[in-house]
């Protein structure tokens, strides 16, 4: 268990090395013992495997110091150049574990102390990506707007190609993927993927993502399977556990369970020796929804709930949209229709006001299938209908089908 409540600190150490040297390092105690909390509660009716699973610290009080102390420590010994370099590797540390709170207040010192562009735009960057986590689009875009002015003035393609990067992944998340897939490709028209590993390989995983959205297995596979090469190329372990997730979603909408299972256990255990809390946020809820299709609703309730508690600890408003989906679908399925349908309308209002319009369809689709158990067939026609015209403009032709058998079937 200490390793994985200390492993943020060992990253930090490392950038703390690369910016500061052995002998500096020594200087710097750090060493902070959380106060142990008794939030983090499993039954104790779970078997060891989930147990061990489920059984992670999500306590930042040690961390909160540890990165305080680093800036006032680092501050006093780099040159000024150096130090908001250092920041910003400090802020995408952050972000890239979740920590979002953390990374906001990192890149909103640079950006307001620093007077070199390129930091700049850089801190703008990490900003952009902080509102989109927390899905707060349009100030996400604006900023990312900001950014890529400065990267253009300073004919930064790589920059240029990250801002194309992001907001691909926005529309995605909103649910418009010829949008996103336009962005996609051109931010890979913008690098040279050779000398661009990582982008390149974030790139062949969102082309992978809207591939499985749109039903096309195969080519989502190849795309996954090419990032993951890449991450592992670069020993990216915090990528790595995220495609391992990807490649997991595509198991599970082609009802692969088994495989499905295998991948996110696999995803699982890098993200908790990593700490890559957002990740394994996701993936639990992703386990969640395999344990369901498998008719292991005890275990799948356990994992959503775990899910929901982390993902309120990150701000992470998409991912508590998605939970309250998926705890509607366990009460649906235990025959506790009331419950069911206070968590589906809680994320279909949710992801409304967040305008996520495929997660607004997959939500819909759940409500009409409540409805249709408890025989509203107005209601169960409504939702799917409106989740047929959006799939229809995506060309997700397997959704369309299935939502169509629906239809048909509940006029006969």
């Amino acid at each position: 268990m200490d390793s994985l409540v200390n492993n943020f600190e060992k990253e930090l150490d490392g950038l703390l090395e690369q910016y500061l040297g052995d002998g500096e390092l020594n200087h710097l105690n750090l060493n902070i013992n959380p106060p142990k909390e008794g939030n983090n509660k499993i039954p104790g009716t779970i078997n060891d495997f989930y147990l061990n699973q489920l059984q992670i610290e999500n306590n930042n009080y040690s961390e909160r110091i540890k990165i305080d102390r680093s800036i006032t420590f680092s501050e006093k010994t780099l040159q000024p150049n150096n130090f908001y370099e250092f920041l910003l590797d400090l802020g995408q540390l952050c972000l890239s574990g979740g920590r979002l709170n953390f990374a906001n207040e990192i890149f909103r010192k640079v950006k307001t102390r620093s007077s070199k562009t390129l930091h700049k735009a850089e801190s703008l960057l990490g900003l952009a990506d902080v509102f989109s986590r927390r899905a707060n689009w349009q100030r996400s875009l604006r900023t990312i707007e900001e950014a890529g002015s400065l990267y253009r003035e300073l004919n930064d393609n790589s920059g240029l190609a990250k801002c194309e990067n992001l907001l691909g992944s926005i529309y995605g998340e909103r649910g418009d993927l010829a949008k996103a897939k336009d962005y996609f490709l051109n931010s890979l028209s913008l690098i040279n993927p050779e000398n661009d590993l990582e982008l390149a390989a974030n790139l062949d995983t969102n082309l992978g993502i809207i591939d499985n959205i749109q039903g096309n297995t195969d080519d989502s596979i190849k795309h996954l399977t090419n990032a993951l090469v890449s991450y592992n190329k670069l020993g990216n372990n915090r990528r790595i556990a995220e495609t391992k997730l990807n490649i997991g979603m595509v198991y599970l909408e082609s009802a692969d369970y088994e495989s499905a299972l295998a991948t996110f256990d696999e995803g699982i255990e890098i993200a908790k020796q990593g700490r890559f809390m957002s990740i394994l946020c996701i993936i639990y809820l992703a386990k969640s929804q395999v344990l369901i299709a498998t008719d292991d609703l005890y275990y799948a309730s356990e994992f959503a709930d775990k899910a929901l508690d982390m993902s309120n600890s990150t701000d992470d408003k998409l991912t508590s949209a998605d939970i309250y989906r998926v705890k509607g679908i366990i009460e649906r399925r235990r025959k506790n229709y009331n419950d069911a349908e206070t968590y589906l309308l809680n994320s279909l209002r949710m992801n409304t006001s967040l305008k996520n319009e495929q997660n607004i369809a997959e939500t819909s689709i759940e409500l009409a299938v409540l409805y249709q158990e408890k025989n509203n067939s107005q209601s169960k026609n409504s939702y799917l209908t409106s989740a047929l015209n959006y799939f229809k403009q995506i060309n997700a032709f397997k959704k369309v089908k299935k939502i169509e058998d629906m239809l048909i079937i509940g006029t006969t």
